[in-house]
């Protein structure tokens, strides 16, 4: 094992620090390791890869504390009252008590004065998924055993009600397809594609027939009722690609592809034009990482254009200087002022663990295409501002959800007990690590400034790298 360490640095830029760690690659050849180098410039031919959950040792005390933090609230959940809404729905036997908020079955739901009951059940894939990654971080059997479990009752739980009755089949099947696929690549669940496959076979009767926007309705005997408008059957793509490139089979690249917005969203975009104006600003962005995956999977330069195209346009016309974007959970109008007028006309200016999530997984996958580091700064300046100050998960439901960049900015918990930040802060919680660090074949790419540890195989060597730094908090770094 090669163990690097450095002298003290003054806190270099991004892009500086990349040029001047690549003189590594000059020692470590003296040392066997020809070829490494660390934030080499040059772009390779293929995407960049990602190390292993368990490769990364996050340690910095604030990522971790919010890693724990929420991994001890999902693993305290009642395991029947996260079955309760799929067995309620579905007309079994369910015992045990509401878990409240979003996430519980509400019969005569009305968006217009309830809080309560507004998507059932759509957080459960989201927290599987989380704590798969968990159990690939740490190897915690507990972690394990709980997404073993779940998984399991899930199955049996499940019934075609839980679809026809659910508000958003779509969004709640994005959710459950991923917590599977993660549990099946993370956790070891054999059993997760049978269950991927159980899930699909149910819920196909109720999609609509392709990729539909938001606000559009579609549901027979539900025009009346708006809320019905709001799936997101345009953020399926990206959860399907991958279940097809883990091995699930044929058919999820088959569905993947039927719902690519690509009229009303890619096709635009790949041309160059702004459709952002009066989206819903996270499922909008997320809906990019369903165009990476495309690209990925069917080689469609249309659609990494798309996603190219699409992130110049979310930083220079969306973006607060932050880095967050999507004030009242809407872009605005390139141009009007609306954007700035929105700092003062409210008070819900970036929805945060959401975006958040959207915002590392497309950065991300657009730094291993392109090995472009500019990507990575911006991700670096939405979790340093935005997702790592989010307020603790609490126990009860209670979640983090929007900051206020107002003039007496501040950040305050949801009026919604389990909304959907407490889905995705577990999430980008777990994913800290896997966005630190990039390779190829010949070199490391360090991405973020985060002390923290990676263990890389390098031919015969087994080669061990440490951040240590107080950054953006002081000015020196050390490697």
């Amino acid at each position: 094992m090669i163990m690097l360490r450095a002298m003290f640095l003054p806190m270099p830029s991004r892009r500086e620090f990349l040029r001047r760690s690549a003189m590594l690659s000059a020692a470590l050849a003296l040392q066997g390791s020809k070829g490494f180098a660390l934030g080499s410039s040059s772009v390779s031919t293929e995407p960049l890869r990602l190390f292993p959950y368990s490769d990364v040792t996050i340690e910095s005390e604030a990522h971790v504390r919010q890693r724990e933090n929420t991994h001890t609230v999902l693993m305290s959940l009642n395991e029947n009252s996260l079955m309760k809404p799929f067995r309620v729905m579905s007309g079994v036997p369910a015992p045990g008590e509401d878990l409240g908020g979003w996430y519980m079955y509400k019969a005569d739901y009305d968006y217009r004065k309830d809080s309560a009951g507004l998507c059932p059940g759509g957080t459960f894939g989201q927290w599987v998924s989380a704590l798969s990654r968990y159990y690939a971080i740490t190897g915690d059997g507990a972690t394990k055993e709980k997404v073993l479990r779940l998984n399991l009752r899930y199955a049996q739980s499940l019934g075609a009600g839980y679809f026809d009755k659910n508000r958003f089949p779509a969004y709640c099947y994005d959710k459950l397809v991923c917590g599977l696929i993660d549990s099946h690549q993370f956790a070891q669940d054999a059993n997760a594609f049978a269950i991927l496959k159980q899930t699909t076979d149910t819920v196909l009767q109720y999609l609509p027939p392709q990729a539909m926007d938001r606000d559009k309705p579609w549901r027979k005997g539900k025009e009346g009722d708006i809320s019905y408008e709001w799936d997101e059957s345009y953020t399926l793509p990206e959860n399907l690609f991958l279940a097809y490139q883990r091995g699930a089979g044929e058919r999820y690249s088959e569905l993947a592809t039927r719902f690519l917005l690509d009229k009303t969203y890619f096709d635009p975009l790949a041309a160059g034009m702004n459709v952002f104006a009066g989206k819903h600003a996270y499922s909008y962005v997320n809906a990019l990482n369903s165009a990476i995956q495309a690209y990925l999977t069917l080689g469609s330069e249309k659609h990494l254009r798309a996603a190219q195209n699409a992130f110049e346009m979310l930083v220079t016309t969306q973006s607060f200087a932050t880095g967050g974007w999507g004030p009242d959970e809407q872009l605005r109008e390139p141009g009007s002022g609306a954007l700035a007028e929105s700092l003062v006309d409210q008070h819900q200016s970036f929805e945060t663990p959401c975006g958040a999530y959207a915002h590392f997984k497309l950065t991300r996958s657009l730094v291993s295409v392109t090995g472009d580091s500019r990507y990575g700064d911006s991700m670096e300046q939405v979790m340093y501002n935005t997702v790592l100050g989010a307020k603790p998960l609490q126990a009860d439901g209670t979640a983090f959800y929007y900051s206020d960049y107002s003039y007496k900015g501040s950040k305050g918990y949801s009026k919604h007990r389990w909304p959907c930040c407490s889905g995705t802060l577990p999430q980008v919680a777990t994913d800290y690590g896997i966005s630190a660090y990039f390779h190829d074949t010949q070199n490391l790419y360090v991405n973020l400034y985060v002390p923290s540890v990676v263990q890389w195989s390098r031919g015969s060597n087994r080669i061990s790298l440490r951040q240590t730094s107080e950054y953006p908090l002081d000015t020196l770094l050390r490697v």
